[in-house]
């Protein structure tokens, strides 16, 4: 009886010095990162990616794949715009809902401070102005691009409506001037 006592007095004692004691875990970073990189690096020329808000709908094209992040919007377009802007083969064509820019912050608080943050991160990344497009637009475009190409959407945790960032892929070292110049020479 005295051996069972002491093992439960042991055994208290070595709960209750775990619970004071923190455990740190050292993570590296999220798996969705990892997915984003891989995904960039394999996509190319008039592929598209998404970084979609939490109510972006599951599209039933066979040519679009779907990661869900759970993770915060910004952080994810923040991601995944400096994964593209880091790959030598690919520059973005960025499109914005037109919705967005109207989003009445009483119905959606953290709209304007959200968008400006978006704009923020994505000023100077675009290939050419950033377009915006109406949502029910954009969402044809998709479908259309995902019956040849292949589109990727990371979906957020996000809750501010129509904040999604479509990303299309332009090649990375052939610019339209260039293709234009090329278009012309063969003509001759």
């Amino acid at each position: 009886m005295r051996i069972l006592l002491l093992t439960i007095a042991l055994a208290a004692a070595s709960c209750a010095t775990a619970a004071e004691t923190p455990t740190v875990v050292r993570q590296g970073p999220p798996v969705w990162h990892r997915q984003v990189e891989e995904q960039v690096a394999r996509l190319g020329h008039r592929n598209v990616v998404i970084v979609a808000d939490s109510a972006y709908p599951i599209q039933t094209a066979r040519g679009v794949k779907v990661i869900v992040t759970g993770a915060d919007h910004r952080d994810v377009v923040a991601h995944v715009a400096g994964a593209i802007d880091r790959a030598p083969a690919v520059r973005p064509l960025i499109a914005l809902d037109k919705e967005f820019r109207y989003v009445p912050e009483e119905h959606a608080p953290g709209a304007a401070r959200l968008r400006q943050g978006i704009l923020d991160l994505l000023q100077g990344k675009s290939a050419e102005p950033i377009r915006e497009t109406l949502h029910g637009d954009l969402l044809k475009e998709v479908s259309a691009t995902a019956e040849t190409y292949e589109v990727v959407v990371f979906k957020t945790t996000g809750t501010i409506p129509y904040s999604s960032v479509f990303f299309t892929l332009d090649c990375g070292y052939w610019s339209a001037e260039a293709e234009q110049a090329l278009r012309d020479a063969m003509a001759e």
